[in-house]
């Protein structure tokens, strides 16, 4: 079937998707269009947007727009202010960054790998500092408008100064692309919520490009979203058809109906599956078809930057099957997928060898919602028979018959990591679940799967409905021991696990019959029309609020024992898998949580000059470093040891005026302006910045004297379920103790003299020194206890 000028294709795929591989949709829907005649071509405006606001060009304009810019609160300031202390590090180091996370030699680099995440990170904050209320970090965005609401998504469409898509599309937009008037069909694909505020403010630039164009929708999301319309919605002012469920076929019908120009008379969607559109204010709707898959396209990653992801390889999605033939109560795969369908393995295996010929790369995921274990077996066979030699990974279910024979099966074909759902070690759970799984198979297949060497990651869900919390914190300590297991016994150090609370979809078998789950749906907000999740109440077992406190202990996070700085979703803290299986396939060494340096030891000589640490800055932050200081107080951030410090600072000057003076002077002048760490002595305050790499000397001590330990001052504390978390300000590192280990450190934040270095055999004190809890101080020094502690550190 060919294709006649005016209704050439143009598919995109907008932000915020996954930054570190492609996203299979609009590859896929481009091989099918090309295979049945039509030309089209594909823009994921995701990477091209991240990669344009990650450049040092944009980070630039977005250090003066911060700068610029009023805070709408008191957390606005500290991120505004926190993006300004970022942005020279993050401004010089961001290419770079970029360039190591795109490189293969970094798996086997940790310390490579670590600084450009921390460089990532800081642009991240600078991104989000420029924008008032804004989290920007690869995982989701948010900002002033919630994407739950219709009026406040229009309405960042429009608004620069508070949307970052808009800002951005503004400056980097490939306009030529679209302004092309063979140009006749523009299929926007909206796979998660992640998508949607910049999805609708691409398609209001579009109708204000291209008011003439035939702009398709379709997507997961998208078609969760339409589902739920009775009536016209606004975003129909953007949008011409959109196609539910599956798109294979779809577009190419779409634009051979506009070919054909309604000859017949009739509306040329009426003949394509899961189409929805406004017919004078109501939406008229076809039946959704599930699409035969055994002939699917090949995908077209040519249309793809595919240097631009944030990960080597790269790692290219495939899939050997559709939906899921389960029916968990927490999901809603079926619904938006129709019914589960396998691909010929053989056909699979020739797609793997075609796109590793065409684009170099030997890194493979599956995408499929569920692989199944003749999935697994057929695909493994025929990867092995077509002599592939590649690396794979995708996602199963536990079950009997995954055992030693065919986990050596999947090994042998280039298995490298496979997703399992545990959601919860209490088979009761699994049952409220309605999973379908059992524990001992879990173990088997957890066994097989690590006994033949290939790592595994669990996903963990906290908290379903009528879970006991004795239920949840088993879960935890299984997931933990099944890491533990793969390290120590198998040796396979990267099998790693997640877990998240629970969330009620309106889609899922809980959201379409809460009572049969023991559960009471809360309405949402009137205008959060958008809204596919809920709140909701159980009858028994964890709160909603108490599984998002089970996933942030389980996590590690502490929001509340962090400073104002520190977010507790650092993304520096998250895995990334598509690294974890790199890694793996590389025989890399997984990242260990890194020591924190301390620069106190030797002493500095009384006259060496003291200078700022390389890349130090500072700001002024209208506010006071403690409740009993009345002054502004001076911010400082060490991009080269990741330290962050507020100390009060009395009258004008900045940081610079430190530069130069001796480290007999360096105290007097602390004295002199009350310049202080949370009430800390003038040569606490000194050591302080000393040992944080804020301040350098230019000589130390030849002959030292004894050292003595000291607990690190400013540390917060705070007793949860019997856990004892404690948090340094100026690291950002936050740890758990529990038992005879926050005794330990109970006695090191009691001893008033100091104590000599802790002996070999004294792991938790050893620990403590290693991150950062821990310093050295001569013999004879005088006590460094703070006299109070800032609103944000007290815990």
């Amino acid at each position: 079937m060919g294709n006649t000028m005016g209704t050439k294709t143009v598919l995109v795929n907008p932000p915020l998707w996954n930054a570190y591989a492609p996203h299979l949709a609009v590859p896929l829907l481009l091989g099918d269009l090309r295979a049945r005649g039509h030309e089209a071509v594909g823009y994921d405006l995701s990477i091209e947007c991240v990669d344009w606001m990650l450049s040092a060009p944009a980070l630039e304009e977005l250090a003066r727009k911060a700068a610029a810019r009023a805070a709408v609160d008191l957390e606005d300031q500290w991120a505004r202010r926190r993006a300004l202390l970022a942005a020279p590090a993050a401004i010089r180091g961001i290419e770079g960054a970029k360039a190591r996370l795109r490189s293969l030699d970094t798996l086997h680099d940790p310390d490579a790998f670590h600084r450009a995440r921390r460089t990532l990170r800081d642009a991240l904050w600078l991104v989000s500092g420029a924008f008032p209320s804004c989290t920007f970090d690869l995982v989701s965005n948010t900002c002033a408008y919630s994407a739950d609401s219709t009026a406040q998504v229009l309405a960042a469409a429009e608004d620069p100064d508070g949307n970052p898509y808009r800002w951005a599309f503004d400056r980097m937009l490939d306009r030529d692309l679209f302004v092309d008037h063979s140009v006749g069909v523009v299929g926007l694909s909206m796979s998660a919520d992640t998508q949607l505020i910049a999805a609708v403010t691409f398609l209001r630039m579009l109708r204000e490009m291209r008011p003439d164009v035939h702009v398709v929708l379709g997507g997961n999301y998208a078609t969760r979203l339409v589902d739920r319309w009775q009536r016209r919605h606004p975003l129909f002012d953007y949008v011409d058809t959109v196609v539910t469920g599956e798109g294979e076929g779809a577009l190419a019908a779409v634009a051979d109906g506009l070919d054909a120009g309604g000859r017949d008379g009739s509306d040329f969607r009426e003949g394509i599956p899961g189409a929805v559109w406004d017919d004078g204010g109501l939406l008229l709707r076809t039946p959704r078809q599930s699409v035969d898959i055994s002939a699917a396209a090949c995908p077209a990653y040519d249309a793809l930057p595919l240097d631009k992801y944030l990960a080597p390889g790269p790692i290219l999605p495939v899939f050997a099957s559709r939906s899921c033939p389960w029916e968990c109560a927490f999901c809603s795969i079926p619904f938006a997928s129709n019914s589960f369908r396998q691909r010929p393995a053989a056909a699979v295996a020739r797609e793997v060898g075609r796109l590793r010929a065409e684009h170099g790369s030997a890194y493979f995921m599956f995408v499929d919602e569920i692989m199944s274990l003749r999935t697994l077996r057929n695909v493994g066979e025929a990867l092995l028979t077509a002599s592939a030699d590649v690396h794979w990974y995708g996602e199963t279910r536990f079950a009997a018959g995954l055992d030693g024979e065919l986990a050596q099966l999947l090994h042998a074909s280039g298995c490298r990591r496979m997703n399992f759902g545990l959601e919860s070690a209490s088979q009761r759970v699994l049952d409220l679940m309605r999973k379908g799984t059992r524990i001992e198979d879990a173990c088997e297949n957890i066994t097989a799967m690590l006994g033949a060497g290939v790592p595994i990651h669990l996903f963990v869900i906290h908290g379903f409905p009528g879970e006991t919390p004795e239920e949840a914190a088993r879960t935890v300590a299984f997931a933990e021991a099944v890491r533990r297991l793969s390290t120590h016994r198998y040796g396979v150090p990267h099998t790693t696990w997640g877990g998240s609370p629970f969330v009620l979809d309106v889609h899922s078998p809980v959201g379409t019959r809460p009572e049969a789950f023991g559960v009471r749906i809360e309405p949402p907000a009137p205008e959060d029309d958008l809204s596919l999740s809920r709140d909701y109440r159980t009858d028994a077992g964890l709160s909603q609020q108490d599984s998002l406190r089970v996933a942030e202990d389980a996590a590690g996070s502490a929001a509340d024992t962090t400073v104002w700085f520190r977010a507790a979703g650092d993304p520096m803290a998250r895995e990334i898998e598509e690294f974890t299986f790199l890694r793996a396939c590389a025989g890399a060494p997984q990242p260990e949580p890194r020591p924190v340096p301390l620069y106190d030891w030797p002493p500095p000589e009384e006259d060496a000059q003291v200078a700022l640490g390389p890349g130090v800055t500072s700001t002024r932050v209208p506010w006071p470093a403690t409740e009993a200081d009345t002054e502004r107080a001076m911010a400082l951030y060490n991009p080269a040891a990741d330290r962050f410090l507020q100390l009060n600072w009395t009258g004008g000057g900045d940081l610079r005026q430190l530069d130069g003076l001796s480290w007999r002077d360096l105290e007097a002048w602390l004295a002199d302006r009350d310049c202080h760490y949370l009430g800390s002595a003038p040569g606490a305050t000194a050591a302080l910045l000393l040992r944080h790499g804020f301040l350098v000397p230019s000589r130390r001590q030849a002959r030292p004297p004894a050292a003595r330990y000291r607990a690190e001052i400013g540390t917060g504390t705070e007793n949860r379920n019997g856990t004892r978390y404690v948090s340094n300000p100026v690291t950002g590192v936050t740890i758990r103790l529990r038992g005879p280990a926050a005794a330990t450190w109970q006695d090191w934040q009691d001893r008033q003299d100091g104590a000599a270095p802790p002996p070999q055999d004294d792991a938790v004190s050893e620990a403590l020194v290693r991150y950062g809890f821990l310093y050295r101080e001569p013999a004879g020094a005088g006590r460094a206890r703070p006299e109070h502690l800032t609103r944000r550190q007290a815990v």
